[in-house]
């Protein structure tokens, strides 16, 4: 079953999608991207989607974005699922995990397909790995938790 890892932030901006890909690139990972970089989409900072074709017979890697103030409500919708969820659960890290929900400004969801190969883990989490150190974010992996800064699991929640 596909699955997301996500970037919490106290922060409204984000790295440009030139910024994301690039380090990709660095990295050396080949991958097609959606919006395509010759796309006036790829340079909007208010961008909300991009797809990373990593292999052309596997499912992209697909990141939305959602912030505060979003005409969708995305944001507050999910906020508003983890903290019902959250409020059932007991244990260490459980008031750390709130005050992180109650000042997310700004969701970065990663889907992870099924079918992602070890490659595609390994751009995932170069991609995330970006995302958090960009904006000084917390991860959420889903039948996880929440994870500190340095990787440490802070709150388990499934």
């Amino acid at each position: 079953m596909a699955h997301f890892l996500r970037v919490m932030t106290k922060q409204q901006t984000a790295p440009a999608l030139a910024e994301l890909t690039e380090v990709l690139k660095r990295a050396g990972f080949e991958f097609e991207t959606f919006p395509d970089h010759e796309e006036e989409r790829f340079a909007d900072p208010n961008w909300q989607t991009l797809h990373i074709a990593y292999d052309a017979n596997k499912m992209s890697l697909i990141l939305d974005r959602s912030k505060a103030g979003d005409e969708t409500g995305e944001l507050a919708e999910e906020i508003a699922e983890f903290q019902e969820n959250l409020q059932a659960l007991e244990g260490q890290g459980k008031a750390e995990v709130a005050a992180i929900l109650s000042s997310t400004e700004q969701i970065f969801a990663c889907l992870i397909p099924n079918d992602i190969t070890e490659r595609g883990w390994e751009v995932a989490e170069k991609l995330l790995e970006q995302l958090l150190d960009a904006t000084d974010g917390h991860l959420q992996v889903d039948g996880e938790g929440f994870y500190d800064k340095e990787g440490e699991l802070l709150f388990e929640m499934e």
